[in-house]
């Protein structure tokens, strides 16, 4: 399929307007990339499972809470020590 459009401004936005074979996918949500030979690619968002990610699938949370010192467990200071 090949249309030719025009880059609109509506507001604060440009608009390409889609041709009408596009009504199935009313609602889809696209990322725009500019190359740099002036050509504009909609890319549609797929979801993707963080974990599916081959660094998640390696990502070491034990690690994580040793090494960070905001969940380390605290020493009591005050009335907070109830039980002994």
């Amino acid at each position: 399929m090949s249309k030719v459009v025009t880059l609109r401004k509506s507001g604060n936005s440009l608009i390409l307007t889609a041709p009408a074979e596009l009504k199935d996918h009313i609602g889809r949500q696209y990322t725009v990339a500019q190359r740099s030979d002036g050509s504009i690619v909609y890319q549609p968002v797929t979801k993707q499972n963080i974990f599916d990610d081959p660094d998640w699938l390696q990502y070491d949370y034990q690690q994580d809470m040793r090494a960070d010192p905001e969940l380390q467990s605290l020493d009591p200071v005050g009335k907070e020590r109830l039980e002994e």
